[in-house]
Formats: C-alpha cells, sequence, structure tokens
C-alpha cells in the first residue's frame, strides 16, 4: 500500500473520482441538521484473517456518502449517481479484495451509501 495507514489507502485510491464540491470528514461525523454539500467518511470496521495468506489480514472500510438533498426524489438520484462513479472506481484498479455498496439513510433525513471495501494488508498497519 502506497499509504500509511488503511484508510489513508482507500481515501487515496478513491480521491481522484471524488467530485471537488464533496467535503470529506475526518472521523465520523455526529448528526447533521443541514449539508452545505455532499458528504463523505470512512469508517474502519473489520479486521479478518485471511486463511489463504497467514501472514496477511482482510481490513475493511465503509466508505459513507450522503448526499445533501433532503427532497426524497433529487436526493435519492445525487447518492445514486455518486455511488455509481465510486464503485466503478474502485473496480477499475484492481486494488480491493471484496467491494460491496448498500443504500441507506443517514440521520433519518439524507440518501446515502454505504461502499464497503476490503483490503489486503499487515497486521501492523492501522
Amino acid at each position: 500500500m502506497s499509504s500509511d495507514t488503511v484508510r489513508g489507502y482507500v481515501l487515496e485510491t478513491l480521491r481522484p473520482n471524488l467530485p471537488a464540491d464533496w467535503k470529506v470528514e475526518e472521523g465520523i461525523p455526529s448528526r447533521m441538521h443541514s449539508l452545505s454539500s455532499p458528504l463523505l467518511w470512512l469508517e474502519y470496521t473489520a479486521l479478518e484473517p485471511l486463511p489463504e495468506a497467514p501472514a496477511k489480514i482482510a481490513a475493511t472500510v465503509d466508505v459513507c456518502i450522503v448526499t445533501n438533498k433532503t427532497d426524497v426524489r433529487k436526493g435519492e438520484a445525487d447518492a445514486d449517481e455518486s455511488i455509481a462513479e465510486l464503485y466503478e472506481a474502485a473496480l477499475a484498479g484492481n486494488t480491493f479484495y471484496g467491494i460491496r455498496a448498500s443504500k441507506t439513510v443517514f440521520w433519518d433525513a439524507y440518501f446515502g451509501w454505504r461502499l464497503t471495501l476490503t483490503v489486503i494488508t499487515k497486521p501492523t498497519e492501522e
């Protein structure tokens, strides 16, 4: 991995495909009452042994994206378009062991997606 941390590697890999108006939050944000732009953050969610490579582990990171639109139809369409671009970017590099996307609603108000990415790494990284 070219970054020092798993989160850093995931963000570094996806950053070229992020729209310029998106805000990248460091850490998990608290409840939002209003958003001025789409929001992205990373959640480190799991570590598992990798049976086929005992010296490595599978580190799972959720890339959470939230649209800033509260209108249901516009928000859902915006979120769907955003995840499609990131999903394709994640697939393109063949750098992730596992990729899954699931739609969700954050803070009972904003549509978004969780793009779950698994990275193969050494136990000492993050």
